[in-house]
């Protein structure tokens, strides 16, 4: 599926959503006061209902997180719950931070894919980087395991939570976008970069924001069909 072909569906299913579940909104509001960040840290934490595999995938995350980070992640989730508290429209901040969080998976994985005598090159030139691999991959798992956490507590919250929705279509986007993301960085690093890329690059960042404004406006709980967690995008 191309980018503007995806954007398209996205356009027909967000348009469709939005005559779907309009009736829960204010039992979700009476619910929604009862919930806290905790409840979803303990509930993610809480490995023993799971089956194996996605056991297996949580311990994964954890390795890579010392007890100090730990702490630090669970600290910086607290914090963003109390800015929530004073938010007059949560669930759209919510939603904005995890598609930030997508961004910055994205970011992050593509650095690491480069040359090491680029990253050492890029480390070398920003000390706002992640100066070793050991650093950004902490970084990377604690940032899945924030996402995964916000997830829980949207899902608790706000009902915000199914297969295929739209924070899996905002997944898909990352994915279709990541080949001229990876291009673009290259070639800025390199030196290469013509207004070709410059105009390709402004043109991908257009169409994200348009996705990103469409999904803000889904219901909770809707599910796209054909979109499933970790189904691989067509490029």
């Amino acid at each position: 599926m191309s980018w503007q072909a995806f954007t398209g569906f996205l356009v027909l299913a967000a348009t469709a959503a939005l005559l779907l579940l309009q009736g829960r909104k204010l039992g979700l509001r009476l619910w929604s006061r009862f919930v806290r960040m905790d409840q979803a840290w303990r509930a993610w934490m809480d490995l023993e209902p799971l089956d194996d595999k996605e056991r297996t995938r949580r311990l994964g995350l954890l390795e890579h997180l010392n007890e100090a980070v730990r702490a630090s992640v669970h600290s910086n989730l607290l914090e963003f719950e109390a800015l929530l508290k004073a938010d007059k429209a949560p669930l759209l901040t919510l939603r904005r931070e995890l598609m930030d969080s997508v961004d910055r998976r994205l970011l992050n994985l593509e650095i690491l894919q480069l040359p090491p005598e680029v990253r050492q090159r890029l480390r070398a030139q920003s000390s706002d980087m992640l100066q070793t691999d050991e650093e950004a991959g902490t970084y990377i798992a604690a940032n899945e395991v924030r996402m995964a956490v916000l997830r829980e507590y949207a899902a608790r919250r706000f009902g915000d939570r199914a297969d295929g929705d739209w924070f899996h279509v905002y997944e898909k986007a990352s994915r279709l976008k990541q080949r001229g993301a990876r291009n673009f960085i290259q070639r800025t690093l390199n030196g290469t970069q013509t207004g070709a890329d410059d105009a390709r690059y402004q043109n991908m960042t257009r169409v994200d924001q348009e996705i990103r404004t469409r999904l803000l406006k889904v219901p909770a709980g809707t599910r796209f069909e054909g979109l499933s967690p970790g189904k691989p995008a067509t490029e």
